[in-house]
């Protein structure tokens, strides 16, 4: 150990607070606003918790307000899944009973450094188990609080060591999210398509009497696959290696072998049942799991699975009976669509696929460099001290200032390339919305957009030169579709637009907007658009988020005042349009 470094008990770094669960027989006791995060929330490995299934009502946080965590609190799994769980709070939330948070003491100790702390000593924390009549793995809190642990004593050099360690998770984090994006943009083009049937040229398609397009059919799963069992593949024989193993539960190891050749499709059979995960490289199925094989798309196989619901046929371990899976009822499109959409999606996996590997060897980076710099064999203490947003290498390259025509030019091209077709070009009144709310979303620069008619509007895209921009770059051109709809579609130097794009904006925001609005129509658009200035309003005044208040800032705007005779700003769409927006957008509170 380092001179500057002290040895210290978890208990010495603040303050520790174990989680509870409120009664379940009491229903009141669930359901609000405030996020209750158990282990099964948590991902081995990853820093934040980004789904939960449970809120606290106002009744149980009243309750359990001293156990309340506030963000950059570190909680530890200490009952169950003991030395593999843990996460940092990004917001405040609760915890139960089977996780310890430590809420550290900050004048002495930095944040996100106590979270690399406990991540380098979870074995201790595995270790201080004393063993239970139960067998449960168990760590009480005072055994918990005892654990003898080594920090530097300067916590300047606490805030370095965490900086370059957050580097890392701050760009895994980001790539999970443009993960998430695409994974979203695939499912919600397979719900458009085969779904709502809202499929590439489905205006014209002719639909027989079971209301089905011309081709499709009704069939059974097993008319377009077959479930294979997969082979067990007990821990103790297993050789860490380069091929995923997979439970129904997802990746559950690595081996140095393979049994099935990817891509892959694996089905939870025993566990989580109907659970579905895809593998494009040779994996490994063991026996809690089928594994499908199909001359259809394995993609679009995907969305299908997930989409059913499968019952567990056995009472005692859940399972998923073979026969019973075969004859789920399914309606099968042609194959020239199913072909298209495979089409599709091969993109957006090819990144999403280069992006896992990014993460990969981001991980392995960390943890190279975790316990050396816990340790203090690295020594950080001579480094210059830079500012915390320097840590993050982002993707994209570095913004750019330029001027602010120019910027709108690049953004119009970019929507066109992502929303416009020579069938349907993009037009004036769905771009200026698509733009004011990927603004909102991305850096909150509206005060162009007025309340006029079809409002927000900014009337210096036209006017001001950014479409003139972009027609002169040609970046875009007009366009008159096949049914005399006119508007812009990508021109011959729409890649140098696309490429000017990521010096001012994260193409995970363009990508955002295109999974959100997509399949929005135009009076849709207007309706979130509208909806949303009229929040930030209410929003700065501090009145609350209602369709009355909302509809009374429409009906006191001269030229808004038409909007309400239309039936898209009806009192139930404005609702609904709120409880959307709140959910995707940010107000000040």
């Amino acid at each position: 150990m380092r001179e500057s470094w002290k040895e210290i008990t978890i208990g010495d770094l603040g303050k520790v607070v174990t989680g509870n669960t409120p009664p379940k027989n009491d229903k009141d006791n669930y359901g609000g606003s405030y996020p209750f995060i158990k282990p099964t929330d948590m991902e081995v490995g990853r820093r934040y918790v980004t789904t939960w299934e449970e809120n606290y009502s106002e009744k149980a946080f009243k309750k359990y307000k001293n156990s309340y965590i506030p963000p950059k609190a570190t909680g530890v799994v200490t009952i169950g899944t003991v030395g593999e769980k843990m996460f940092q709070a990004d917001q405040w939330c609760f915890t139960n009973q089977s996780v310890n948070v430590i809420i550290p003491n900050t004048e002495l100790y930095d944040e996100d450094f106590i979270f690399y702390l406990m991540k380098i000593n979870l074995p201790k924390v595995e270790n201080a188990n004393p063993g239970t009549a139960s067998g449960r793995h168990h760590v009480s809190k005072s055994n918990f609080c005892a654990i003898k642990i080594c920090v530097p004593g300067n916590k300047e050099t606490q805030r370095k060591i965490a900086n370059i360690l957050s580097g890392y998770d701050d760009l895994i984090e980001n790539n999970l999210k443009r993960i998430k994006i695409l994974e979203e943009m695939a499912q919600q083009t397979y719900e458009e398509w085969f779904v709502r049937m809202r499929f590439p040229g489905y205006e014209t398609a002719v639909f027989d009497e079971n209301g089905l397009p011309e081709g499709w059919s009704i069939a059974k799963l097993r008319d377009v696959l077959v479930l294979n069992y997969g082979k067990a593949l007990k821990q103790e024989v297993r050789i860490e290696g380069e091929f995923n193993v997979y439970g129904s539960s997802g990746v559950v190891g690595t081996h140095i072998d393979y049994l099935v050749k990817g891509p892959g499709l694996i089905i939870g059979r025993k566990g989580n049942v109907g659970s579905v995960h895809f593998e494009n490289n040779n994996f490994y199925p063991i026996d809690t799991v089928y594994y499908a094989t199909s001359e259809l798309s394995l993609k679009y196989l995907y969305y299908l699975i997930k989409s059913l619901t499968f019952v567990n046929n056995d009472a005692a371990v859940p399972g998923l009976n073979r026969d019973a899976a075969y004859n789920k009822e399914i309606i099968k499109p042609i194959h020239t669509l199913i072909k298209k959409f495979d089409d599709y999606c091969a993109p957006l996996y090819v990144i999403k696929e280069n992006l896992q590997s990014q993460n990969k060897h981001l991980r392995e980076t960390r943890d190279i460099l975790l316990p050396r710099l816990m340790m203090g064999i690295i020594d950080v203490e001579s480094l210059e001290t830079k500012p915390i947003e320097a840590k993050i290498i982002p993707l994209e390259q570095p913004k750019k200032e330029a001027p602010k025509e120019f910027k709108e030019a690049v953004l119009i091209a970019c929507l066109t390339e992502r929303f416009g077709s020579e069938k349907f070009p993009l037009g004036r009144k769905r771009y200026t919305k698509l733009s004011y709310l990927f603004h909102r979303y991305s850096d909150n620069k509206i005060q162009d957009y007025l309340r006029k008619a079809a409002g927000p509007y900014n009337p210096k895209t036209k006017y001001g030169g950014p479409e003139k921009i972009a027609l002169n770059s040609k970046y875009i051109q007009n366009w008159k579709g096949d049914k005399g709809t006119t508007g812009f579609v990508v021109a011959e130097k729409i890649d140098d637009a696309k490429k000017y794009f990521s010096n001012y904006w994260q193409i995970a925001d363009l990508d955002w907007l295109v999974t959100k609005f997509k399949f929005k129509s135009n009076d849709e658009l207007e309706l979130l658009a509208t909806v949303d200035n009229s929040l930030i309003e209410l929003s700065k005044k501090n009145i609350e988020f209602t369709s009355t208040n909302v509809l009374d800032i429409i009906k006191s705007e001269k030229e808004w005042e038409a909007k309400l005779e239309r039936t898209i700003f009806s009192d139930a769409n404005v609702e609904s349009a709120i409880s959307f927006l709140i959910e995707t957008l940010q107000y000040e509170k």
